[in-house]
C-alpha cells in the first residue's frame, strides 16, 4: 500500500502543486463553503447589524437531544449562492438551470443503517432525518425569492411561533422552477413541512413531530445528440442544439410523517439526592409513502435505449416505495448536577422496519427488518469528547447488516482537533438487486458492501482555517457500469481525500480558498477528479455608519479533467463511462451582495467567461454547463 501511494504522490506532485498555486484551492462540494460558514465570518467583523438571529435551528431527530441547537444567521457572506442546494448538487448547473440529479466530484460517503432504495436524488429527496425546525421565543418568518434568466424561480418561507415556553410551531415552502437553455430542461420542486415541538415545564417530557411533502418533475433530454454542435458553437441558440429524447420526464412525489418523543422516568434530583444518572425512554416513529414515474416515448431509431421489453409505443416506468419504522430507546442519562464524566449517555434499543417496494404494480416485495443499536458517549480527562454508536440488523431483507461509529474530539484554545472511525456492512440499493421497467431488467444476488472510513479533522478558528484528511476503503462495491446495468466490482477501492479551507483579509479585501486533492490509490469504480477547487475574492465594507455592508467579488471554481460519469434518465442514476473527459475548465462568477439590518439581497452574473476558452464546458458527458446567465434576489428575516 506504502509503495502505491509513494507512486502516486511522486507522479501527481507537479500537477498538484501547479493546481494550488494557479487555481487558489476553491472548492465545488458537497459541503462547498457551509464549512467556511460554520466560523461565522461576518460576526468576526462586526458591525450595527447583528449577524445572530435569535431563533435556534435543530435536526428533526436531535430536538428531543440537543438543549442547545445552533443559531441562525444574519451573515451576509455566501448569500450569493442562493439554490438551497447549490453545494450539495457539487456543480453549477447540472442537467438543467438548478438540477436535481445527484452528480459527486468531492468523493464523502457515510451510508446510513438500514434499508435503501436508491441513492439517486437525495440532496433534494431529503430523508426526515436531514430536516431542520426552528424554535423561536418570538415570531419569526424570513422570505427568500431569486429570479435569474429563462425563468428561474427560487421562492422560500420559512416561519415559526412560540406559545409560550413549551410549544413551537412552524413550516417551511420551498418552490423552485426554471426552464433551462436546452430543450425539455424544465425542472419543478415543491417542498413543504410542517412541524411541531413540544417540552414540558421541567423538560421531563420532550416530542416533536413532522409532515413533509415533496413533488419533484423533471423534463429529461437525454443530452445533447451531437457535442461537435455545441463545441463549435454552430447554431444560434441552444434552443436549437438537438437531444436525444422528446418526450421524457420523472416525476417522483411523496411524504414523510414522523414523531419523536422521550420522557425522564425520574424528576431532576427530587427529593434533594443527586443521581450520577437518570433512566429515560424514547421512542420514534416514521411513515413514508414515495412514488416514481419515469414517462418516455421509445424511438428505436435514435437507440437511446437498447431494449424495449414491454411497449415499444410508450414506456410508464412507476415505483412505489412505502415505510413504516419503529425504535424504542432505553438510556442512562448524566445528571444536570453532575460534571461530565467518562460516560454522559448510553442507549440501547431496536428497531422495526416495514417496506412494499412495487413496480408498475405488477411486482410487489414486501420487506420486514429488525435491527438492535446501541449510543454512547462522554469526556476524558476533562478534556476529550467522545462518542459511538453501532446497529446490527438480526432479521430480515438486510440480516447482518453491521454499522459502527466512532469519534473523539479535543479543543484547546481557538484549534480543534477531531478523529473518527466509521466501518460499514451493508447490502447495496435495493434497485440495483431487483428492477423491471421498459427498459431494463435484472435480478441479482449481491455480496454485501464493506466500507471502512477514517480520518482527521483540525480547525483554528482565530485564523479561520480547517484541514481534514479521509481515507476510504470500500469492498464489494455496485456501481452502475458501462451498459448502464449495476456490477459489483472484483477490486477493491482505495480513496484519499486531502482538504484544506482557508479565509484570508487584507484590510477591506477577503480571500476564500477551499480546494481537495484526492488519490485513488487502487479501483477504478470510483470516477472522481484528481484535484479540484473554488476561490472568492471580494471586497467588502461598511457605509453609512456601519448599517449597510457591501460585498462586490469573484468566484472561480476548477476542477482537473476527468472521465466523469454518464447520465441515465431512466433511472436517475449515472453509470461509468471512458469515452469522454469532462473539466480543465474555470469557470468565473461575479456578484454584488448588499445587508440593510434585516434585508439582503445579491446581484450575480455566471460564468461570464462562456464562449472566452471554447465551448468545452461540461460537467456530465453531454450535457453542457449553462452560458452567461444572471442573477438576483432577496432575503428578509422578520422577528417580533
Amino acid at each position: 500500500m506504502f509503495d502505491i501511494l509513494s507512486n502516486v504522490l511522486s507522479f501527481h506532485i507537479r500537477t498538484v502543486f501547479f493546481f494550488i498555486l494557479t487555481v487558489g484551492l476553491g472548492l465545488t462540494s458537497q459541503c462547498g463553503f457551509s464549512q467556511n460558514r460554520k466560523f461565522h465570518i461576518d460576526s468576526l467583523f462586526p458591525s450595527n447589524v447583528s449577524d445572530t438571529l435569535n431563533v435556534r435551528e435543530f435536526k428533526y431527530e436531535d430536538w428531543i437531544y440537543s438543549p442547545e441547537g445552533e443559531y441562525k444567521l444574519n451573515a451576509l457572506h455566501g448569500t450569493q449562492d442562493n439554490l438551497p442546494f447549490y453545494d450539495a448538487s457539487q456543480v453549477r448547473n447540472d442537467l438543467g438551470n438548478i438540477g436535481s440529479a445527484n452528480h459527486q466530484i468531492l468523493y464523502d460517503s457515510n451510508r446510513p443503517f438500514g434499508f435503501h432504495f436508491t441513492s439517486s436524488r437525495n440532496a433534494y429527496w431529503k430523508h426526515l432525518a436531514k430536516r431542520k425546525l426552528l424554535v423561536s421565543d418570538k415570531m419569526f418568518s424570513n422570505v427568500q425569492y431569486s429570479n435569474g434568466v429563462n425563468r428561474e424561480n427560487y421562492l422560500r418561507t420559512n416561519f415559526t411561533r412560540g406559545f409560550g415556553a413549551l410549544l413551537d410551531l412552524g413550516f417551511s415552502f420551498d418552490r423552485i422552477n426554471s426552464e433551462g437553455f436546452y430543450q425539455r430542461q424544465r425542472n419543478t420542486i415543491t417542498d413543504l413541512s410542517v412541524y411541531g415541538a413540544f417540552r414540558s415545564k421541567n423538560s421531563r417530557y420532550k416530542a416533536s413531530v413532522m409532515f413533509t411533502y415533496m413533488n419533484l418533475m423533471a423534463e429529461e433530454n437525454g443530452g445533447i445528440v451531437t457535442d461537435s454542435v455545441f463545441e463549435q458553437n454552430l447554431t444560434s441558440g441552444r434552443s436549437f442544439i438537438n437531444t436525444n429524447l422528446t418526450e421524457s420526464s420523472n416525476h417522483w412525489k411523496g411524504f414523510d410523517f414522523g414523531l419523536n418523543h422521550r420522557l425522564l422516568l425520574m424528576n431532576q434530583d427530587s427529593a434533594g439526592s443527586q443521581k450520577v444518572f437518570q433512566p429515560a425512554i424514547s421512542h420514534s416513529f416514521l411513515a413514508t409513502s414515495h412514488s416514481m414515474a419515469y414517462r418516455n416515448v421509445p424511438d428505436t431509431a435514435s437507440d437511446y435505449y437498447e431494449n424495449v421489453f414491454q411497449d415499444s409505443s410508450t414506456t410508464y416506468d412507476s415505483t412505489n416505495v412505502f415505510t413504516l419504522s419503529n425504535t424504542l430507546r432505553l438510556e442512562l442519562l448524566k445528571s444536570d448536577s453532575v460534571k461530565s464524566q467518562a460516560l454522559n449517555r448510553l442507549a440501547v434499543g431496536a428497531q422495526y422496519d416495514f417496506h412494499r417496494v412495487a413496480y408498475d404494480s405488477v411486482f410487489s416485495e414486501q420487506i420486514h427488518n429488525v435491527s438492535v443499536l446501541a449510543n454512547v458517549d462522554g469526556e476524558l480527562f476533562d478534556k476529550i469528547n467522545w462518542k459511538a454508536s453501532g446497529n446490527l440488523m438480526l432479521y430480515g431483507y438486510n440480516i447482518w447488516d453491521f454499522k459502527v461509529d466512532g469519534q473523539f474530539d479535543y479543543s484547546v484554545g481557538k484549534s480543534h482537533f477531531s478523529a473518527f472511525v466509521n466501518y460499514s456492512l451493508f447490502r447495496p440499493d435495493y434497485i440495483t438487486n431487483r428492477y423491471t421497467s421498459n427498459h431494463f431488467r435484472w435480478d441479482n444476488a449481491w455480496l454485501q458492501t464493506q466500507h471502512l472510513k477514517t480520518g482527521l479533522t483540525y480547525e483554528q478558528s482565530k485564523l479561520r482555517f480547517r484541514g481534514s484528511f479521509t481515507y476510504h476503503v470500500l469492498d464489494n462495491l455496485v456501481v452502475f457500469g458501462t451498459g448502464r446495468t449495476p456490477y459489483q466490482s472484483a477490486s477493491v477501492n482505495q480513496l484519499m481525500v486531502l482538504r484544506l479551507q482557508e479565509h484570508f483579509r487584507i484590510k477591506w479585501f477577503h480571500i476564500v480558498l477551499d480546494g481537495a486533492i484526492q488519490f485513488k490509490l487502487s479501483g477504478d469504480d470510483i470516477r472522481v477528479p484528481l484535484a479540484l477547487g473554488r476561490g472568492i475574492i471580494y471586497y467588502q465594507n461598511d457605509l453609512f455608519k456601519k448599517k449597510l455592508r457591501i460585498q462586490v467579488g469573484v468566484e472561480t471554481s476548477y476542477s482537473t479533467a476527468y472521465y466523469a460519469n454518464g447520465y441515465n434518465p431512466a433511472l436517475s442514476a449515472f453509470y461509468i463511462q471512458n469515452e469522454k473527459q469532462v473539466g480543465n475548465y474555470p469557470f468565473i462568477d461575479v456578484f454584488l451582495n448588499i445587508r440593510v439590518k434585516k434585508l439582503r439581497a445579491f446581484f450575480k452574473v455566471e460564468h461570464v467567461n462562456a464562449g472566452w476558452l471554447g465551448y468545452t464546458y461540461y460537467h456530465v458527458p453531454h450535457y453542457p454547463v449553462n452560458d452567461l446567465a444572471w442573477k438576483f434576489g432577496i432575503n428578509w428575516a422578520f422577528l417580533d
